[in-house]
């Protein structure tokens, strides 16, 4: 090598030999060479580099030597293969630091962070290792002197492993990123079809390094006949043109049944050049797709395939939903539109019933109108002529007690039959007041007893042999009340002991006070009220199964309780069968 200064260089181009260098393989190597470039002003030192490379190789593959004479021209090799594994680089050349600059070009202008760069020098005084080592990105430091033919073949091969790990990690690297990005947009919905063609698309882009590797989604599809069909769903490249096709008739026989068994063990399979994958859910069976292409796949294009279907297993789910949703919503419409005619449907109907009940309610109240002036007619029409045959009966009952006492019987009987006639007209008419909040009351102080005793003296000439007891002490002599409906009350309860106690049992009428409340209690020894019927004895027209045979209309024990709560009070009953019921009416006095 030429000194700088004009005089000659006196160093070894390559330090002598420790001991006889040996090839690392005897047998003739087959695969593409390893590049190396030499980056040196001496042509010597390209040519004896060559020559001692020339009986190595490594990993099956031989050496190559890429040459450039200068910093500049190594620039230009750089720019066309940025690829290289290995630079033997000396420091100077057409300048004193040609090389030093050549390193912070290809690291920091170039960004090329693999390739490993051996500096190679002559005069290591010049270039000194330590500042170098810790001023420079390059990997080793090496004298001209020390490297021999067997240690130039050792700093290449840990070199070259240096470098294929890298490129090994920066591979896994653009493979994590384009799982990330390849799944990223798998969870957008979309249908099944388009998600699976989308996928197939994706997987490609995993393991794609320059190449178009053929790629055949399958899915088992039930047919008409019940029968499972292993059948094409999605295809890239070779299989582009089977979608819709059974994987059967555009697979061989064993590609065929490597889909097949995939499908059942639900497992990836692996193979030198192709791979079969299985995507799983949980709910929504399996996708099997099958990878073919001419490089033969790594143990770390494996583990991106496994990462990369346990990734996007569950964006078979959400595009399984996203289709159970769509279907859901459609049923849902049809739905919603079904009852939408059934609503209007319904809705004509309602207004059709509408219309009915109005009009029954018209003649409804057109009936209660008729009702009432019925009632008034019967009320003004019937009173007078009950007034005259009562009367007359009394006449009749004065004189038959001097001439005919048998008589006085059948006068009773006829009074009664008027009295009872009299009371049933006044509780249809109070009922009907009732009922059309007519109703008023017409208060006034009222000798109490007194009025109760007036209450009972027709019963006691209509049912001479009955027994009314009277205990009325205890009431007081004046209370504010409407004399008439109160009256109505007492007439009922004392008419429906006399009815429904037996021909000879006392009716016990007591009397008392209770703070400011007013008790009229009235007590019959008849057939008593069964328990089950109590509650809805005050019904309107409620009658209990004792009321079979006597006559009656339902409404009296309804009138009463109207009454009295129209007063403010209360009534109540208490009960035994076949030993009798009490009434009890609480009025504020």
């Amino acid at each position: 090598m030429t000194e700088r200064g004009g005089g000659l260089d006196d160093e070894l181009l390559f330090g002598p030999e420790d001991g006889p260098a040996t090839a690392a393989c005897f047998r003739r190597p087959s695969g593409p060479p390893w590049p190396v470039l030499v980056v040196d002003d001496d042509p010597q030192v390209h040519a004896m580099t060559a020559v001692l490379l020339r009986d190595f190789d490594f990993d099956g593959r031989p050496f190559e030597v890429v040459s450039a004479l200068s910093a500049e021209e190594a620039k230009t090799v750089l720019a066309q293969r940025p690829d290289l594994p290995v630079a033997l680089l000396d420091v100077v050349m057409e300048t004193d630091d040609a090389g030093l600059k050549l390193v912070r070009h290809i690291r920091e202008e170039l960004g090329n962070r693999r390739l490993r760069i051996i500096l190679r020098t002559g005069q290591p005084g010049q270039a000194p290792e330590r500042d170098i080592i810790v001023g420079y990105d390059i990997n080793d430091y090496k004298a001209k002197s020390e490297l021999t033919a067997q240690r130039l073949f050792t700093t290449l091969v840990s070199a070259l492993r240096a470098w294929r790990d890298i490129v090994t990690i920066e591979r896994n690297r653009q493979g994590l990123e384009r799982i990330l990005s390849a799944s990223a947009p798998l969870f957008e919905m979309r249908p099944m079809r388009v998600f699976v063609e989308r996928l197939a698309e994706q997987v490609a882009q995993v393991v794609d390094h320059g190449g178009a590797p053929a790629v055949l989604a399958c899915r088992a599809i039930e047919r008409g006949d019940g029968r499972r069909t292993i059948t094409v769903v999605a295809g890239l490249g070779a299989f582009a043109h089977g979608i819709g096709m059974p994987a059967g008739d555009i697979l061989s026989d064993t590609a065929a049944q490597e889909v097949a068994d995939t499908l059942e063990t639900q497992c990836n399979r692996y193979y030198a050049d192709r791979c079969v994958l299985a995507f799983r859910t949980r709910e929504h069976g399996v996708t099997v797709f099958r990878l073919e292409r001419s490089e033969p796949y790594t143990a770390d294009e494996h583990r991106l395939l496994e990462l990369f279907c346990n990734r996007v297993a569950i964006s078979f789910d959400n595009v399984c939903l996203y289709e159970e949703l769509v279907a859901l919503n459609r049923s849902l419409e049809q739905r919603v539109e079904e009852r939408t005619v059934e609503l209007a449907a319904n809705q004509k109907a309602l207004i059709l019933a509408k219309e009915r009940v109005e009009r029954a309610l018209e003649r409804e109240l057109l009936a209660r109108d008729q009702q009432r002036q019925f009632l008034g007619m019967v009320s003004h029409e019937f009173r007078t002529p009950l007034a005259i045959i009562d009367s007359a009966a009394q006449l009749l009952a004065m004189r038959a007690g001097q001439v005919e006492p048998e008589m006085l019987e059948r006068l009773a009987v006829i009074r009664g039959s008027v009295q009872r006639l009299t009371g049933l007209i006044d509780s249809h008419l109070t009922d009907e007041r009732l009922q059309s909040n007519a109703l008023v009351l017409e208060r006034a102080e009222v000798d109490l007893p007194g009025l109760i005793g007036n209450v009972v003296r027709p019963f006691r000439v209509a049912y001479p042999d009955r027994e009314f007891r009277m205990t009325l002490d205890g009431l007081p002599r004046r209370a504010e009340i409407d004399a008439n409906l109160i009256a109505l009350v007492l007439s009922n309860l004392v008419n429906n002991a006399v009815k429904y106690s037996g021909p000879h049992g006392p009716i016990h009428l007591h009397g008392d006070t209770d703070g400011a409340l007013a008790v009229i209690e009235v007590t019959d020894c008849g057939r008593g009220i069964p328990e089950p019927e109590l509650p809805r004895l005050f019904d309107r027209f409620f009658r209990g199964s004792g009321a079979s045979g006597v006559p009656g209309t339902g409404i009296g024990l309804h009138t009463v309780q109207q009454i009295v709560l129209l007063h403010g009070g209360a009534v109540t009953v208490d009960s035994k069968l076949g030993r009798g019921s009490t009434f009890r009416v609480l009025l504020p006095m």
